[in-house]
């Protein structure tokens, strides 16, 4: 009998359990399949069973689990999402799209790996995430200084930066150092980023599909702040304008990391504009000065007091009504899978593989590449 017709005992409970943890329908498995619902139902109800080849299909292609997990009595323990994102209301995370999901369970499993590597021990011999006690309205200010003295950040290194793509792999690169590591995965419109919490291994994930790096910039503070919260988090365009207390107190910390107060202010072109409307041009200046996206200098302006809660809707609803091009990433395969994975996280696999604490099939799981892949993103990364 060939594996195509080869049928497999497994707990029916299994497959519910890996459909339901990626929020996807059984509409969408069975278009992936191109069977009929009612056969997915079965196989989830025990009346019927798949064969070899459909399990594989939805191990490696559509649930993204190990095979081996339909053959476990029960199905694995996982962290739950809802106890990460814990401002975004229950109901709401059912139905974040399936897509959206497969990537935080590969943001979860990249957080397994590195606890993995470092034996549960964050590599930093004080994390700022520890370093760095939970915040309040109050604190916002000096918790927003603590931040950039943590991560060297200043008006002098801001404004060398080249650009904001400079700034930003300055920003991941201090954070990392700082503890926590971040990722890039493309995310396409379902969010900016998110973060996942961890007492030893909290992980940032940014949207490499984000048009600009200035918007990087703002979602990788911002998820920071969820962290020092203890929690993780979920960014959208939504959360901007959320009235949920933590949102807010995250977005303004972000801000105040991004752009310090008595700095901002003590610009001749804001001390000098005696009104409560802004010239485009000025916050154009502005926010190329800091590297920061359009939203983020009159954000500072109304925490300031500097303009006006209409003025401040006004530019902020004309910059969303805008629409840029599609950001294309550089074409090389491996310079995005290193951009993706970052610098750190990949030279310590490389280290671990050199050393023999892990072998070239771990290697490529934990990179996500094919074994005869490895020596070029090698060159990239010792180059």
């Amino acid at each position: 009998m060939s594996r195509n017709n080869t049928i497999v005992p497994i707990e029916s409970k299994i497959l519910v359990w890996a459909r339901n943890r990626i929020n996807m329908s059984l509409h969408e498995v069975a278009d992936k399949l191109d069977k009929d619902i009612k056969t997915i139902e079965n196989w989830e109800q025990g009346l019927e069973l798949p064969t070899l080849a459909q399990l594989e299909k939805l191990s490696y292609s559509i649930y993204k689990v190990p095979l081996a997990v339909f053959f476990m009595p029960e199905p694995p323990e996982e962290p739950s999402i809802d106890r990460q994102f814990r401002t975004i209301p229950e109901q709401e995370i059912t139905l974040l799209p399936s897509k959206l999901m497969l990537k935080i369970k590969e943001g979860q499993y990249l957080q397994e790996v590195l606890k993995d590597l470092f034996n549960g021990r964050n590599p930093s011999i004080e994390p700022i995430f520890k370093k760095l006690k939970t915040f309040n309205q109050k604190t916002i200010f000096k918790t927003a200084e603590s931040i950039r003295k943590e991560l060297v950040i200043n008006k002098g290194i801001q404004i060398r930066f080249k650009d904001s793509t400079e700034a930003f792999k300055y920003y991941r690169n201090q954070i990392e150092k700082a503890g926590i590591f971040v990722f890039q995965q493309t995310l396409k419109d379902f969010c900016r980023g998110y973060s996942l919490y961890d007492d030893q291994f909290p992980v940032i994930v940014i949207n490499s599909s984000e048009n600009s790096d200035t918007g990087k910039n703002f979602t990788l503070f911002h998820e920071l702040s969820h962290l020092l919260l203890n929690m993780g988090g979920l960014t959208n365009d939504y959360t901007y304008q959320s009235d949920n207390s933590e949102e807010i107190l995250c977005n303004k910390l972000a801000a105040n990391i991004l752009v310090n107060d008595l700095e901002l202010q003590k610009y001749e072109i804001v001390y000098e504009n005696s009104s409560l409307e802004w010239e485009e041009k000025t916050l154009s200046i502005l926010a190329k000065e800091h590297k920061v996206s359009q939203e983020v200098i009159p954000r500072k302006l109304l925490d300031l007091g500097l303009t006006s809660r209409s003025f401040y809707n006004t530019k902020r609803h004309e910059w969303q009504s805008q629409t840029y091009p599609k950001r294309k990433g550089s074409g090389n395969f491996y310079r995005n899978k290193l951009s993706k994975l970052g610098n750190y996280y990949t030279s310590i696999i490389l280290s671990n593989l050199y050393t023999g604490r892990i072998n070239s099939y771990q290697a490529s799981e934990y990179l996500g590449l094919k074994i005869n892949q490895i020596p070029q993103i090698e060159k990239l990364v010792f180059k």
